[in-house]
């Protein structure tokens, strides 16, 4: 076979050569799922787990140029030829190449231009990746056959497919070829953040940015061919011309290679290094950035975008799809938090708040410290104030109206990266609690200050007594109410012993020979609770432990992550930590009772209440 293939591929089509059992030798499924490190997410581990069944997977980092200082740069086409065909490709195999992420395509595309750059055009997408496969219900498999290796023979028979660093710098001046990028708007002009510490934000003299994302729909499909021309020229670029593609590292600048292909236009180019060479090596002449100081730059990427009219309203919504998919880090570094303040980050697209809460008993006052001294520009977050206040219990959660309206007036919207801290001694008290809030409330785009106030200080970074209100803005919660559970569902759940559920207070406190620190509650907890304080998820110095120690702790307490959990505390805020660590370890869906030991306790029937101390008397 040496003739063209389709381009795209449906699932339907797909599912019915699996079904027909005809993956083998002349068909290949590759799974090629690829992440920036920010996403925290394992391609190969998502695979072990779940893929399209007879898939292989196909490591981008691994069939690369390993002597690169540079990421995932091409290999040899010896050492392509050998790897696919460790993967049972050879020159007469249809590929289809998918990937798993929440785009429809993401890293696939990479794959499929690589296959077409060694010579080999019989390789397709799946469109709408493995995200489409399953919303249609296609079947998938945990289980991986290897296939028996081939013989596959590279040809590199277009080398003007691949553009270097001295390429681009010579066209700059002699303008061969269009240069297009597909980083988001906000990072091509300079405004936000690159994911690669050391590497700032900014684009190519001349170059034009179509951003990766708009070439497919909001399923994560492929646009049709005259959707796709319209995008182009709309974006000044002429199909009848060269094209090079860039993007960050090489990986996304294939989608607008894909989508020039779809229109008839087979034949653009990607500059391999993409930007994160070019801003190593180029002059600063050559950097061009809106950005007015240098920015130095976190670890992770805010996607967004900067179009007017009809797009932008699409581009609001891509963009809230994809932070959901990015998985925003749920912890952020001091180091990467003073980052921001000290280039003037902070502001709508970056929120700080201190959301210090204390027991009464401890006597201190969290927004009288606030007033006093707290992180620059950040501002304060009163759990109580933000909560249902009819209600007889602490804090318990406001309606989806009242934590829009609350936050909206901390200048924080939808599209807002939202970092929390308290200042406890603990390093972390309250602060996974309102991080748990906001992704209850559908923001996913927030993350708790790893250490907290605690360690900021100890790290030496600088602290402010100056308020300024932010400017109000609009903010729309959507509740997921399945994170939440009531009494009653906890006292249902003793009987029918379906779900785990951990309680984070002292051990003391639930064991019962600790006093609680509300005067009308006593120690004790409810049955079938596993004890896991919320201080065993930190280390000495208060910062979270790593995974290896989170899943040691959850193993050790006979917790299984893989089944339903709740967590519960004193009053529904220290029982976030229990979320937290959970999401850590790549288990998000983590419910929390909110009521907790305080409704327990003054609710629950004596029998429902086990305590080595007093107990509850009828």
């Amino acid at each position: 076979m040496g003739v063209e293939t389709h381009a795209l591929v449906s699932a339907k089509w797909l599912a019915n050569m699996v079904k027909r059992d005809l993956v083998g030798p002349r068909l290949r499924i590759l799974d090629t799922s690829w992440y920036l490190p920010m996403m925290n997410r394992d391609g190969k581990k998502e695979f072990a787990q779940s893929h399209i069944p007879r898939a292989s997977f196909f490591d981008i980092d691994e069939c690369s140029d390993r002597t690169s200082k540079f990421d995932h740069m091409l290999p040899t086409g010896k050492f392509f030829a050998d790897y696919v065909g460790n993967l049972g490709i050879g020159n007469d195999s249809h590929v289809v190449v998918y990937d798993a992420s929440d785009y429809g395509a993401f890293s696939c595309t990479r794959v499929w231009w690589m296959f077409r750059f060694f010579g080999h055009p019989q390789v397709s997408v799946l469109n709408g990746g493995f995200r489409n496969w399953v919303r249609e219900g296609h079947p998938v498999s945990g289980t991986y056959r290897r296939p028996e290796p081939a013989r596959f023979t590279a040809n590199i028979n277009k080398p003007s497919w691949v553009k270097s660093f001295e390429d681009i710098t010579d066209n700059i001046a002699k303008q061969q070829f269009q240069v297009v990028d597909v980083r988001p708007y906000a990072r091509f002009r300079g405004k936000e953040p690159e994911p690669r510490e050391g590497v700032q934000p900014g684009h190519i003299p001349g170059s034009k940015c179509m951003p990766f994302f708009r070439f497919v729909d909001d399923d994560g499909m492929m646009l049709s061919a005259e959707q796709l021309k319209k995008f182009f020229e709309k974006s000044q670029v002429d199909l009848n011309k060269p094209i090079c593609g860039s993007c960050g590292s090489g990986v996304t600048a294939c989608h607008m290679v894909l989508a020039a292909h779809l229109c008839g236009a087979p034949g653009a180019s990607v500059y391999d290094g993409s930007w994160y060479e070019w801003f190593t090596k180029a002059p600063p002449e050559h950097v061009v950035s809106e950005a007015e100081s240098k920015l130095s730059l976190p670890t992770f990427e805010h996607f967004s975008t900067s179009c007017s009219g009809s797009d932008q309203r699409r581009s609001e919504l891509l963009f809230q799809r994809l932070i959901m998919a990015a998985q925003t880090r749920a912890l952020v570094s001091g180091q990467w938090l003073a980052n921001a303040v000290r280039n003037n980050l902070i502001g709508p697209k970056l929120r700080i708040l201190d959301t210090s809460w204390y027991l009464p008993k401890t006597k201190r006052d969290p927004r009288a410290e606030f007033a006093q001294k707290h992180i620059p520009g950040s501002s304060f977050f009163d759990i109580d104030e933000c909560s249902d206040k009819s209600s007889g219990l602490d804090h318990m959660l406001p309606t989806s109206s009242h934590f829009s309206q609350y936050v909206g007036e901390l200048g924080i919207g939808n599209d807002t990266h939202v970092v929390v801290y308290d200042t406890s001694d603990f390093g972390s008290y309250s602060a996974p609690r309102v991080w748990w809030m906001f992704r209850l409330f559908g923001h996913s785009l927030v993350s708790v200050l790893d250490g907290g106030m605690k360690n900021w200080l100890a790290d030496g970074h600088p602290v402010t007594s100056e308020y300024s209100k932010p400017e109000s803005r609009e903010f729309k919660a959507a509740l997921n109410e399945s994170w939440v559970k009531s009494y009653e569902d906890v006292l249902e759940n003793i009987g029918t012993g379906q779900v785990q559920t951990v309680d984070a207070r002292s051990a003391g406190r639930f064991r019962g020979t600790e006093p609680e620190p509300r005067d009308d509650t006593l120690p004790g907890h409810f049955p079938g609770a596993i004890s896991m304080p919320f201080t065993s998820f930190m280390d000495a110095s208060g910062k979270e432990l790593e995974t290896e120690g989170l899943s040691r702790l959850f193993r050790e307490a006979g917790v299984d992550l893989e089944q339903p959990l709740w967590a519960t505390c004193g009053s529904g805020v220290t029982a976030c930590h229990v979320v937290l660590a959970a999401h850590l370890l790549g288990h998000p869906g983590v419910c929390v009772y909110d009521g907790s030991w305080s409704e327990w306790f003054k609710r629950a029937s004596p029998e429902h209440i086990i305590s080595e101390g007093e107990g509850k008397k009828v």
